[in-house]
């Protein structure tokens, strides 16, 4: 079967950003059972292993600014279900938790991976929080970079609240023309900073404009944000009621961007301040905060998982 050529311009445009950065990259694709999909996992670098899991609708190329700057570990970076170039999924109706820790589950057992350190963001923070808490030996500690989807008190831009909407979801998002100027109105309105984005390569926000245009996209976004958010606020999330910050006893590391749009810094500290191990470094920038400043983001990423792997 020919490959859409959606897929094939997004696969060009992600090959031209790493090799931008010049940075080495290898694909894996793993079939998963629960749930049933394949997924597809990038791995760079050489050393002790860590997983990389993205948020939102985004993909795991858009780490590379990060990643080019970290040295030391070997690092898979999965794209999550409807996202880059891992199976296409509906989330409507989905068992969203048992989903999400089956998936992280899954991936780790496919590559054959222990108790390893997570480095998240944004939803794939929440993801990995939920599996350190329902199968702890998994995740050996926790870094964070950028608020953590719906913690606590948080949720998101009341545009994406709309699109919570079956039906008015679709009808916004055809009004949208995608283009790479609409990509990089998205991260301004995540608090990304117009010099900011200015100093990324043109082949990031290319690479960023093909996966909103891969054939899985639409239905994975749309299904994703319809089951997590209402129009009145969160369906899921982490709260201090449950106690849910608490059982996660790993060391976990948060990284979080001043003008985060999606949670304020006091958010973070008042996690770090009920979780067992956990500390706050606040940084300057948006939802990406490694966009802002790659280099001091790998230091601290990098700093912190030779703590925890000693």
């Amino acid at each position: 079967m020919a490959t859409d050529v959606r897929v094939q311009e997004y696969e060009i445009a992600e090959r031209r950003l790493f090799q931008r950065y010049g940075l080495e990259h290898r694909s894996h694709y793993v079939q998963l059972t629960g749930p049933p999909l394949r997924a597809r996992v990038i791995e760079v670098g050489s050393g002790p292993p860590v997983l990389f899991v993205h948020g939102g609708g985004g993909v795991a190329s858009g780490w590379v600014p990060l990643l080019a700057e970290m040295k030391g570990f070997r690092i898979f970076v999965v794209d999550r279900p409807g996202c880059g170039l891992t199976d296409g999924f509906n989330y409507r109706g989905s068992d969203f938790r048992r989903h999400a820790v089956s998936f992280l589950d899954g991936v780790m057992d496919a590559l054959h991976l222990k108790g390893i350190p997570v480095v998240a963001n944004s939803m794939g923070g929440l993801w990995t929080f939920w599996l350190a808490q329902e199968k702890p030996e998994r995740v050996s500690a926790i870094t964070q970079v950028g608020c953590p989807a719906l913690l606590l008190d948080t949720s998101a831009p009341f545009f994406m609240h709309l699109l919570s909407v079956r039906g008015l979801n679709r009808i916004l998002f055809s009004l949208q023309r995608p283009s790479v100027k609409m990509v990089k109105g998205v991260f301004r309105n995540m608090g990304h900073k117009q010099e900011a984005m200015e100093r990324l390569p043109g082949e990031y926000w290319e690479c960023m404009f093909r996966s909103g245009m891969l054939p899985t996209y639409k239905e994975g976004w749309l299904t994703i944000i319809e089951r997590v958010l209402r129009l009145t606020g969160p369906a899921y999330g982490l709260s201090l009621r449950k106690g849910e910050l608490e059982q996660v006893k790993q060391p976990t590391l948060f990284i979080w961007g001043d003008n985060d749009t999606f949670g304020k810094p006091e958010v973070g500290r008042r996690a770090a301040d009920v979780m067992p191990n956990a500390k706050l470094e606040v940084v300057s920038g948006g939802h990406l905060p490694w966009l802002d400043d790659p280099k001091h983001v790998a230091s601290s990423v990098s700093t912190f998982l030779q703590k925890v792997l000693v």
